[in-house]
């Protein structure tokens, strides 16, 4: 358990990296590139694998700030405009957690994956760079792309048609799909968007974001 945080706000802390892999996503596929720190902090919750508690997956929750910044303004049902995109999403991202969830052996396949890809860390000079993204990609693909349900990403098509950069866009949400995980083991459920959204925004509120 962390010392920093309840139960609950390491839930809210979990859905806002969801989120927060959804805005950096679409970031990339708007503008080619996002925040680099926040995208390191993802990446590095993915190849946490055996952590067991939240400080050992996401050590610097500050870097959640823009997920859950889209957290709070979607619950407040102020998705207009370009909020709309990302929070479309994050939801995609639930959904298919949801279907990972129910699926043991491609849950499987993908820990195996990622066992082995850690295996080879340090061969990589950081795990930001495009090779590493890659590697990511191709587990994403080889697993969750295996589903019928797939996310459409729109943005700028030259982003989109850049092998690097659309490597960036399925290692975030393969990020996304962890932070979903983490959500669910905390007891986080979909239906809580619909039917605890004053909870969850008064969670929002008791985190002060800003000073971790």
């Amino acid at each position: 358990m962390s010392e920093r945080f309840s139960r609950e706000q390491q839930r809210t802390l979990a859905l806002a990296a969801v989120f927060q892999a959804a805005q950096l996503a679409d970031d990339i596929a708007l503008r080619g590139d996002c925040d680099p720190r926040a995208f390191e902090a993802l990446i590095e919750g993915v190849m946490a694998l055996d952590a067991e508690t939240f400080d050992a997956i996401y050590p610097r929750p500050g870097l959640l700030r823009d997920g859950m910044s889209l957290l709070n303004r979607s619950l407040n049902k102020d998705s207009a405009g370009g909020s709309l995109r990302p929070l479309n999403y994050g939801l995609a991202l639930l959904h298919l957690a949801g279907k990972l969830r129910k699926n043991d052996d491609t849950t499987s396949i993908l820990r195996h994956r990622l066992i082995a890809l850690s295996g080879q860390q340090a061969h990589f000079s950081s795990l930001t760079e495009d090779a590493f993204c890659h590697r990511l990609a191709g587990i994403y693909v080889d697993t969750l792309g295996t589903f019928r349900f797939r996310i459409q990403v729109k943005g700028e098509p030259s982003h989109l048609q850049d092998e690097n950069k659309a490597a960036r866009i399925r290692a975030l949400f393969l990020a996304g799909v962890r932070a979903a995980f983490l959500w669910h083991q905390f007891g986080g459920r979909r239906w809580h968007l619909l039917f605890q959204r004053k909870l969850i925004l008064s969670q929002i509120e008791s985190i002060d974001i800003n000073n971790l």
